[in-house]
């Protein structure tokens, strides 16, 4: 499965309306064995496509630290998510530390984005 695919995570637990509001979508390139390669932002959000006031968009630095861009306090800038070095398939458990908390996060699914 090489080339740019979409990435949809959710918090590991009980599937609520809630986890909507925290789940993270990232388009990012990956080798053929599913795992992400180079070092460039990947881009991605974090929320509830449906509430535009809910919708925090952010890239995914080289080294897994989630950047939300020019209005993001020092301590968001310090959120981290290891997507980067898993194996990229549905039901991996990825983690995502933010504010000094470590969080678990299941993949939902990989989608291959079509080349236009």
């Amino acid at each position: 499965m090489g080339g740019m695919v979409r990435v949809v995570l959710f918090p590991k637990g009980p599937r609520d309306p809630a986890a909507t509001d925290r789940q993270i979508t990232i388009d990012m390139v990956v080798d053929a064995g599913g795992s992400a390669i180079g070092p460039f932002p990947a881009f991605g959000r974090m929320g509830d496509f449906t509430k535009p006031e809910m919708l925090y968009p952010f890239a995914l630095m080289g080294d897994g630290r989630i950047d939300y861009g020019a209005y993001a306090s020092d301590g968001a800038r310090q959120d981290k998510l290891a997507i980067r070095t898993a194996r990229l398939a549905p039901g991996a458990e990825i983690l995502r530390t933010a504010a000094g908390t470590t969080e678990i996060f299941l993949i939902d699914t990989v989608t291959p984005l079509a080349a236009t």
